[in-house]
């Protein structure tokens, strides 16, 4: 006997509902593997809560006391008093500070990578002795900061230093670091040169992964040198200048060490971190008011770069 075929629904019946699954839940990790994965991420979010969250949240406050430091002095709740103190006894120092630390951080972040696209392009090139060149660039990036201020206080050192022999040649002298003119220009040259290797090499690492076709097809096309450097590897680098960017930005805001050494924030280089380090561990010691200018860093570089990643996403998306 021929089995009967299943009846169709009429038309304009609802169609039978799909058989569900019994809630059986999609997705890479489940059960085991599940619990695996999250046991794995116990150590590192252990080692960020201790030494990330727990002394972010320590500075916060310690913002709202009047905490020295100093065995035997207590440490009393003032409120948002060290606050009212930046903002009207220490403002003309604090926007000093400000002011100073805004310029360091563009010019540094500006110029950085500016010269970091340009050499990075020309090591991509192959050009003779590249080898060497990766290696000369990429040198500071290896050596401490207390190395790199010595090395430079050596010679900008207006006793005898190379640059100040050099600058007797034309009857020319000056302080260097010591000069309200020139130290705060010298430290970001300073800066710029302890931290272009790495740049470099995130650069060059993006351009290493652009297909070789886009470049061999602009050339065909006739493009020059530069119509293929702004039309196709630019673009195509996208992650790698927004990595870069961020990091400079960043850094440099948050840069008070390699101003230690070399001018320990005088002549026009008291960035808000050199600032903060002074309030807090030099002088009065007053750890109170160092972490209130701890939190106005934090909330200026949270300005700057939370605007400046969105951008950067955009144009990722936007471009590739």
């Amino acid at each position: 006997m021929v089995g009967r075929a299943p009846e169709e629904p009429a038309s304009g019946a609802p169609a039978p509902p799909s058989p569900r699954r019994g809630g059986a839940r999609t997705g890479v990790f489940q059960g085991r593997q599940r619990a695996a994965m999250y046991f794995s991420m116990l150590p590192g979010a252990a080692i960020y809560l201790v030494l990330g969250i727990v002394p972010s949240a320590a500075t916060a406050i310690i913002s709202l006391t009047n905490y020295t430091g100093v065995p035997g002095i207590p440490a009393n709740f003032v409120g948002i008093q060290n606050y009212v103190q930046a903002f009207t006894i220490e403002w003309p120092g604090v926007a000093h500070s400000i002011i100073d630390t805004l310029m360091f951080a563009s010019a540094v972040t500006v110029v950085q990578n500016v010269l970091a696209l340009l050499v990075a392009e020309m090591l991509r090139r192959r050009v003779p002795g590249v080898a060497f060149f990766r290696a000369l660039i990429f040198l500071p990036a290896v050596l401490g900061v207390t190395v790199i201020g010595l090395l430079w206080a050596l010679i900008f050192n207006p006793s005898g230093g190379p640059a100040a022999n050099f600058l007797r040649l034309f009857h020319v002298s000056t302080a260097f670091f010591g000069s309200n003119t020139w130290a705060l220009p010298l430290v970001i040259f300073v800066q710029i040169w302890s931290s272009l290797g790495f740049t470099v090499l995130v650069y060059l690492s993006g351009m290493n992964a652009v297909p070789v076709e886009l470049f061999e097809v602009a050339q065909l096309d006739g493009g020059s040198a530069w119509n293929i450097f702004r039309f196709v590897t630019f673009p195509m680098i996208a992650p790698s200048v927004t990595v870069d960017v961020l990091l400079a930005a960043v850094g440099s805001l948050n840069v008070y060490d390699l101003i230690y050494v070399l001018t320990d924030g005088l002549y026009h280089t008291n960035t808000l971190g050199m600032f903060m380090f002074n309030s807090a561990f030099q002088g009065s010691g007053n750890l109170g008011f160092g972490a209130t200018l701890s939190m106005m860093l934090f909330t200026i570089t949270l300005a700057v770069a939370l605007p400046l990643q969105r951008y950067l996403r955009k144009r990722e998306a936007r471009i590739l």
